[in-house]
């Protein structure tokens, strides 16, 4: 059944309508070039095709079921396709009563396949709802992991990792598919500051490993010559008397006379033999150069020592800024400061007492420290050099770390996803075998419909409302089949020949056996491989040109179109109210601007027909059409006619006045003419069962002598009129209107309006 269609840029509709929630019987009411024609074009449109074309690209038709359900659509354009241009009617065809075997077969497949149709469309809905929920969970991972897309773009806003969810969930399924490494989520902003935010230059200096290894070489030096006990000349026995008597010039001199090989010698100046092994070393000692030499030694060594250190301090400085080492450098700094003040003051206490051993520290186990600072300024000077590819690794690192922290969601939603899966195609292979089913069960009663198709029925059927409705001058014939196809043709009476009688009928005779065709249509069916599907009914204006009587028949065959089942419920526990009594028939769409028609179908006989209705009303604004909802028939605000009506239920005044007199006369009056029985005789005949000197006599008099003016205006008359009855309470002017249209035979009607206005 559909529940729902669009109009968009077609017509009068300039801009999107929607209908939304349509029952089983839809009611559309609306003035002439209001849209109601352009309705029935989109169905017959759709019912050709489900792909619209043309001018109406912008419009569709939701949930119309074309291997089950058949649309017909009754208008204008009907009967020019099926009157004028042909000459020939197809035959429709409908069961032979008398096969009751046959019928009963066709019967109970009939219930089978709506039994099954509705086994089809249960599972058929519970496959949608499967499905829903099935996109509804895909949706909801989808967000999950696309919200890390929105915190990356917050946070790593210079990182692209797409925009669009199904592409950026698929990655992240891609990556767990693998093995991979995730990185915190520290290392990752480190990297990110690094390579996107902050000024990324290469450090030019590193500490030079020569220098620092000339460093170490020269400690072990120095504490090689702290390790030496340096003696000086002050230091022998005899330095004292040689210093009182400042004369160790002279002693040096003699010296030199002295014989190196003898133990013990005389004295040069006494020629005592008091030279002795012993004396002759004072001697030696106390004019040998050798301890200045060793201090100078260690002061040269130590200068040395202190200018390449000087050296490597500077180089500490010249990294010491950058941020990736500063903390280390700052470390070697402090402990070479320490080491350097320390050797200072052992280098002052070994000039001070060189003959005490004495030890320098060494900064050789900070070797791995400069190692470790020459490998971050290696690394990342690298890192400078490959900025592209750093920068590309950090991209998929973002993306690892993502993978990591949706893995679990990831695995669950897949899990479930496949449930869903399975659940669906289980599903769909039984809804396959149900359609199956009902196919094979169509092709039976299309069988056993070809055993005992009866194409004159209709024809019967149509000849017998014509002469009910006093259309005696042409009925329809039947043809000779051809190929087994039966054809239609209107034949005048009198005649025997085939001519294309249609065109020279009246507009009224026209419409009348078209919508006869039509109807029979709704019945039977014209196509055999349609013959089982429901039928989706529009009938748009079908009394145009058609008098009150023609009027009323037509509106007797639709409410039979739209009866209700019945009361109570069926088998499934549905409302027979709100099913329709001719189960071929799965919903109606009527269409009109005609006031008698629409009440005659939806007012009069309400509680006859199903209750699971809609009514609209099509309005036209600004030459745009809109289409709005309202509550019941009742909601429909007709043309004067109506509002008459609205102005004689709501006149306040308590005695009876010209303005209530005048709309009452208007009503019965167009009412009159309507119904044809304007003339002399008829209308002063209703007032003879009614006493001559009653209030009523009088005001229904004044009432016939005012349409007997023909006045539709308040005029001179009306005050001669008025003037006899203007004492009169309103009431009794109400009372006489509701017994005037007693007498005319308008009495339902006139129910109808005073209920509804």
């Amino acid at each position: 059944m559909i529940t729902k269609f669009k109009l968009n840029s077609i017509a009068t509709y300039k801009n999107l309508v929607e209908v939304n929630d349509l029952k089983k019987v839809n009611f559309f009411f609306g003035n002439n070039g209001c849209g109601k024609s352009t309705i029935a074009r989109l169905f017959y449109e759709f019912s050709k095709s489900d792909l619209l074309i043309g001018p109406f690209s912008q419009c569709s038709i939701e949930n119309f079921d074309r291997t089950n359900e058949n649309i017909l659509v009754f208008d204008q354009e009907f009967i020019q396709r099926n009157f004028y241009t042909n000459e020939d009617l197809d035959g429709i065809f409908s069961l032979d009563e008398k096969n009751e075997e046959i019928e009963e077969k066709i019967k109970n497949e009939n219930e089978l396949i709506f039994t099954t149709r509705g086994i089809y469309n249960t599972k058929k809905e519970n496959i949608e709802s499967l499905e829903k929920q099935r996109e509804q969970l895909k949706e909801a991972i989808w967000e999950t992991c696309f919200d890390y897309n929105r915190k990356f773009k917050k946070d790593f806003n210079k990182i692209d990792l797409g925009s669009r969810k199904e592409a950026f969930y698929q990655k992240l399924v891609d990556i767990n598919q693998n093995t991979f490494t995730a990185k915190s989520i520290k290392y990752l902003t480190e990297k990110y500051n690094k390579f996107h935010v902050e000024e990324l230059l290469k450090i030019n200096n590193i500490l030079p490993l020569d220098t620092f290894q000339k460093i170490i070489d020269l400690e072990i030096n120095i504490n090689e010559l702290f390790n030496e006990i340096i003696v000086g000349s002050n230091d022998v026995a005899i330095a004292p008397l040689i210093e009182k008597l400042n004369n160790s010039s002279w002693v040096n001199q003699g010296i030199s006379f002295l014989d190196k090989e003898d133990d013990n010698q005389q004295c040069p100046f006494c020629q005592q033999p008091t030279i002795t092994q012993n004396l002759r070393n004072q001697f030696e000692k106390y004019f040998d150069t050798t301890r200045e030499e060793k201090l100078n030694r260690i002061k040269q060594v130590f200068s040395d020592y202190n200018s390449v250190f000087s050296a490597f301090d500077l180089e500490l400085q010249s990294i010491s800024s950058q941020k990736i080492v500063s903390s280390k450098v700052l470390k070697l700094q402090n402990i070479i400061q320490k080491v350097s003040f320390s050797n200072q003051t052992e280098f002052q206490k070994k000039l001070e007492k060189p003959n005490e051993r004495k030890q320098i520290k060494s900064i050789s186990n900070l070797k791995e420290l400069v190692d470790e600072i020459n490998s971050i300024i290696h690394k990342h000077n690298l890192e400078v050099d490959n900025i592209k590819q750093n920068k590309s690794e950090l991209k998929d690192d973002v993306w690892n770390y993502i993978a990591d922290q949706v893995k679990n969601n990831i695995v669950d939603y897949l899990t479930r996803d496949k449930a869903y899966e399975l659940e669906i195609d289980t599903s769909k292979k039984e809804l396959i075998a149900l359609k199956d089913n009902m196919t094979l069960s169509m092709e039976k009663v299309r069988e056993w419909q070809a055993q005992t198709v009866n194409t004159q029925k209709a024809i019967d059927n149509i000849n017998d409302l014509l002469l009910k409705n006093n259309f005696r001058g042409f009925r329809i014939e039947k043809k000779e089949s051809e190929n087994n196809i039966t054809k239609y043709f209107i034949l005048r009476e009198e005649e025997t020949f085939e001519t294309h009688v249609f065109k020279t009928l009246s507009e009224g005779e026209k419409n009348f056996i078209a919508f006869l065709y039509f109807y029979q249509l709704c019945l039977g069916s014209n196509d055999s491989e349609n013959s089982t599907k429901k039928k989706i009914i529009i009938i748009d204006d079908p009394v145009s040109s058609m008098d009150s009587q023609v009027l009323f028949f037509v509106s007797t065959l639709i409410r039979r179109l739209i009866a209700k089942k019945g009361t109570g419920k069926d088998q499934q526990g549905n409302k027979l109210i709100e099913q329709l009594k001719n189960e071929n028939i799965e919903q109606v769409f009527i269409l009109t601007h005609n006031i008698f028609f629409y009440k005659e179908v939806a007012l009069a006989f309400g509680s006859r027909i199903c209750s699971s209705t809609s009514y609209f009303n099509i309005k036209k604004i600004n030459n745009e059409s809109v289409i709005e909802r309202i509550e019941n028939y009742k909601s429909i605000a007709f043309n004067d006619y109506h509002l008459l009506w609205q102005e004689i239920k709501k006149d306040a005044s308590e005695k009876i006045s010209m303005a209530l007199m005048n709309n009452m006369r208007r009503v019965v009056e167009s009412y009159a003419n309507f119904m044809g029985l304007i003339d002399d005789v008829n209308l002063w005949d209703l007032k003879n069962d009614i006493p001559e000197d009653s209030a009523e006599n009088l005001i229904i008099t004044a009432l016939i002598s005012q349409m007997q003016d023909e006045s539709h205006r308040v005029s001179t008359n009306d005050e001669i009129y008025f003037t006899r009855i203007s004492e009169e309470p309103k009431d009794i002017a109400l009372k006489s209107f509701e017994i005037l249209f007693e007498n005319i035979g308008g009495k339902t009607h006139y129910n109808k309006m005073m209920e509804i206005c």
